[in-house]
């Protein structure tokens, strides 16, 4: 395992250092964690760039347009809406929709606690 030597901030040392003291874990455990997920964040968004040169690459605006009846038609999906399925349909529409984990906020409790004296 390799050994890398950064220089932080005394703000940022103090940050880390508290968050070692209060989980019991080592200092290395968050490092290594940030550097993990800053880089699965880099790598995420040199993929989207790359999606996006490509698809410039290919004529980019040029391309062929289509209406979203049109590819639900290419992909089938048109199929599925014309069955008999509008109860259900009805049904999903009612349902709010999910929140992504990244997105979701902390529930919040009616009546906040307070500690007795």
């Amino acid at each position: 395992m390799a050994m890398v030597t950064v220089r932080l901030s005394d703000e940022l040392r103090a940050r880390i250092d508290n968050l070692a003291e209060r989980t019991g874990r080592p200092k290395s455990y968050f490092v290594r964690e940030l550097i993990i997920r800053g880089i699965e964040e880099f790598e995420e968004d040199l993929r989207d760039l790359e999606a996006i040169r490509e698809y410039l690459a290919a004529g980019g605006r040029n391309q062929k347009r289509i209406s979203m009846k049109e590819l639900s038609v290419e992909l089938g999906l048109d199929e599925l809406e014309s069955g008999d399925n509008s109860n259900s349909r009805k049904a999903t529409e009612k349902v709010a929709p999910a929140r992504s984990a990244k997105n979701a906020k902390p529930a919040r409790s009616a009546s906040p606690k307070r500690k007795s004296n």
